[in-house]
């Protein structure tokens, strides 16, 4: 498992585009860490190529002793069948457990005799899976002690419950968090834990610190409880109904216009659509607040693409087009930038070269192929895999690209994906412009 945000998965999470059920993963800037999905729903679009959680579904039947789902009694057997059913290799699943709320003795009785089965199970059943235990108590000591238990039961992925009902507390629970991970950090520093339930700025914030994952579904409880719009501003998440909301520049934003009518403020009404527009605005702005707390360090791959001059100049002054300039100048604000070139792979901006004739599209697709190659291995030698790659790119320059960078560990961001040329080059301009405005509006 990887550090960092889990978002919590809906039955319905996509847009419907042109008949084609598009999940709102494609449409957000930013990406979770992976996505968290409850056996008590069946999502219609699943993530591919990313971490996934499988939860028990605990908080849905944390007031049933004898928990169930859809009339069947939740058990390792149980859970093991309906994740071998779901789940794939790689993911992580959650043995089955029980908020300690009421008849505690039961309760914790049925927690660590699930717990002693569902390993065995998952060794059978699932291969390829990863098995995680959830630790509960009603003290700190208690907590510790189970946290004990299930590690020697074999569990290296350990998760941290029953805390989110106390989120206000927050010193207090990362106390506690804190305490039980050096606790077992101190016997074997490859134990991964996760915090269910807790996802504001300040925890993520924490989190990050730790080297721990979390997850959390705010981005639904806004949209589906309050019908709120969130907006990110630094490491301040901004709440707004959603009929007085600001204009917004996201890229969310800008494909609600492009696929739908109007603004995403115009969209509040009740309908799945607007919902589902709303839902991926939120989770947006969210994911905007966490990476603007992580604060990576990125580099920024421009196009080398359009009309040129007609002498030698530096790189970053050859290409001559409105799109480039304007990505130009939005990567000149990101400290780190090179352009992508057909001729010469990868280009210091500064570097005086000569005009050339030649496009992506000039090339075969085992060219094309190799030059992705040759642009990889350059990008190996000046980045690292902590180094984020943002391309602001057509399709063509990155499609064979960014698998290849994604086998070898980078993290890359397509903040324009979807957008047409002047939304694009709108997109860009308003980045600049856009924190103004929203704190003149604050």
């Amino acid at each position: 498992m990887k550090p960092g945000f889990y978002a919590v998965l809906g039955k319905r999470d996509y847009w419907k585009i042109n008949d084609k059920k598009v999940g709102i993963w494609e449409l957000t800037e930013y990406q979770p860490a992976g996505w968290l999905c409850s056996l008590a729903i069946k999502p219609e679009v699943m993530p591919q190529n990313c971490d996934i959680i499988h939860d028990c579904g605990a908080f849905g039947y944390r007031k049933q002793d004898y928990p169930t789902i859809n009339g069947q009694y939740v058990d390792a057997q149980w859970a093991a069948n309906r994740y071998r059913e779901r789940s794939r290799e790689g993911d992580t699943v959650t043995c089955p457990d029980n908020l300690l709320l009421r008849n505690i003795e039961w309760r914790r009785q049925y927690n660590l005799e699930q717990a002693q089965t569902f390993i065995k199970i998952a060794e059978e059943k699932l291969p390829g899976r990863i098995p995680l235990a959830v630790i509960h108590g009603l003290s700190l000591q208690e907590k510790v002690e189970y946290a004990l238990k299930i590690y020697q039961l074999g569990y290296k992925n350990l998760g941290i419950g029953g805390l989110a009902v106390q989120a206000k507390e927050y010193s207090a629970n990362l106390h506690i968090i804190k305490t039980i991970v050096q606790k077992i950090h101190s016997l074997d520093k490859t134990v991964h834990f996760h915090v269910f339930g807790l996802c504001s700025p300040q925890y993520a914030k924490a989190f990050f610190k730790i080297g721990i994952s979390f997850d959390g579904s705010t981005h639904a409880r806004e949209t589906f409880s309050s019908n709120t719009l969130l907006f990110n501003n630094g490491e301040n998440l901004l709440r707004y109904p959603a009929h007085q909301a600001p204009r917004c520049s996201c890229r969310v934003c800008a494909l609600t216009k492009r696929f739908f009518v109007g603004s995403i403020a115009r969209n509040h009404n009740s309908d799945r659509a607007s919902s589902i527009i709303r839902l991926t605005h939120n989770l947006n702005s969210l994911l905007a607040i966490y990476h603007y707390i992580k604060k990576p360090e990125t580099l920024c791959l421009v196009a080398g693409c359009g009309k040129q001059t007609n002498q030698r100049a530096a790189a970053k002054d050859l290409y001559c087009s409105q799109r480039f300039q304007a990505c130009r100048n939005y990567a000149q604000t990101q400290v780190r930038w090179q352009i992508l070139s057909p001729l010469h792979r990868l280009l210091e901006p500064e570097k005086v070269i000569s005009p050339y004739d030649k496009s992506p599209y000039s090339l075969s697709p085992k060219e094309r192929q190799m030059w992705a190659q040759q642009v990889v291995d350059k990008l190996i030698k000046i980045t690292n895999p902590n180094i984020e790659i943002v391309f602001l790119t057509g399709k063509v320059y990155r499609q064979q690209v960014i698998p290849i960078l994604q086998k070898h560990g980078y993290i890359t961001r397509i903040p324009m994906e979807g957008l047409g040329i002047g939304q694009q080059i709108r997109w860009l301009l308003n980045q600049s412009l856009a924190p103004k405005q929203l704190t003149l509006k604050l």
